[in-house]
């Protein structure tokens, strides 16, 4: 018997609803990687990324009760929730309101009422996948994508989907850029325009390098990490640069690294050292980007990893995102044979590292780390702690018979 999660949606579907559940249409939307690029789609900066080969599925069939939209996420919990559309038209999660899937839900209702979107009503959804939770592969992205497919139909187009699913992930309290949902839509390997919130397909060639994700054991949540503020240090930067010289720069993102030089040696009211720190990030970080694109077109994949590292020191160093015990990690695998590079990945202040290695490197990396750090840090996580991953297609939508 098959067990894809396409299979395992329906199968879920059928335990919670019973023999009524007749699905005729699933939902699939992929994690990501974030190659390079770390906070910087929020500022207007440049991004590498990738969907990867590991999906969110929703099974969904629209006998349900009117008005109503009803789910089961079964990586979570077996409970089915009700959800009454109306009511959420205005959604926002409040302080203390559960952050589980219920949530995300609420928050593509909410953001499909706002741009005149009818929601599918009387859906009842059956929620699952292989997408790690809480392992930096952006869950939260693919569930938002799917929902929006599920609950809004197969008539939105791409950007429009990519819109609403982080207008989702806002409501309910996390301030993300586009790159995750962008990724998750158009497939494959891209380059992200922050500023534009377009995207170009990169098609390098790996040979027998892969990337691969190591769980550090230190779990995360955006909405109340340091990301919000790290957004609002942003904008402040951003606010203070077009009020002392750049009036015309659209984001933190587009400032020039010779720009960026002349500014902060001057004495420029308002740009504390904690704001120079996050500029330096964010300029460093798309200038890093930039070398990476001609890093993967020339195939020099060892300049790539050494980017890949310097990305995580600056993360780690400037913009003060990341965590000792990743860190940690990232220092460990920096050190063994057939690996490349490595950095903190994703929101930061836990979650996962990101390395580049050799795929005949992997088994032994994955001896060493469940040795010398799985073991003592990452009881919590059951089954392969360090996963190396390949690239898929985009989100996509498949009628059942």
């Amino acid at each position: 018997m098959s067990d894809t999660p396409r299979d395992r949606a329906v199968s879920l579907g059928s335990h919670a609803y019973g023999a009524s559940w007749h699905p005729n249409v699933v939902a699939e939307a992929p994690g990501r990687l974030e190659l390079l690029g770390n906070h910087v789609d929020y500022n207007g900066g440049l991004v590498l990324a990738g969907a990867v080969d590991r999906v969110l599925a929703i099974a969904s069939d629209p006998n349900g009760s009117p008005r109503l939209v009803q789910l089961v996420a079964g990586d979570v919990s077996s409970e089915v929730l009700s959800l009454e559309i109306e009511s959420r038209r205005d959604w926002r999660r409040q302080l203390g309101e559960s952050g589980g899937p219920a949530s995300y839900t609420s928050g593509v209702i909410a953001a499909l009422l706002a741009h005149g979107h009818p929601v599918n009503d009387g859906m009842r959804l059956a929620i699952t996948g292989s997408v790690p939770l809480g392992f930096g592969m952006s869950s939260s992205a693919a569930l938002c994508v799917a929902l929006v497919l599920t609950l809004g139909g197969g008539d939105i187009g791409d950007r429009e989907i990519v819109t609403l699913a982080r207008e989702a992930e806002h409501r309910r309290g996390s301030p993300v850029g586009a790159m995750d949902q962008s990724a998750s839509v158009a497939g494959g390997i891209i380059l992200f325009d922050g500023a534009t919130t377009s995207s170009t397909p990169i098609h390098p060639e790996l040979g027998d390098l892969v990337f691969a994700v190591a769980d550090s054991g230190v779990e995360h949540e955006l909405s109340t990490s340091s990301y919000p503020r790290r957004v609002e240090e942003s904008a402040e930067a951003l606010r203070v640069l077009r009020q002392a010289a750049f009036p015309e720069l659209g984001s933190l993102g587009q400032l020039s690294p010779a720009d960026w030089t002349t500014s902060r040696e001057r004495d420029v009211d308002g740009l504390t050292s904690t704001l120079r720190k996050r500029v330096d990030h964010v300029v460093s970080e798309v200038d890093r980007v930039r070398d990476g694109v001609s890093a993967v077109e020339r195939s020099d994949w060892g300049a790539f990893g050494a980017l890949m590292t310097a990305s995580g020191h600056s993360s780690n160093v400037d913009y003060e995102i990341s965590h000792p015990l990743v860190e940690e990690l990232v220092a460990r695998m920096n050190a063994l044979d057939g690996v490349l590079g490595a950095r903190m990945m994703g929101g930061g202040e836990g979650g996962p590292a990101l390395a580049l290695m050799h795929r005949d490197a992997v088994p032994d990396v994955r001896a060493v780390l469940e040795r010398d750090f799985f073991q003592r840090h990452v009881s919590h996580l059951e089954g392969d702690r360090l996963q190396a991953c390949a690239f898929g297609p985009g989100a996509w939508l498949t009628r059942l018979p």
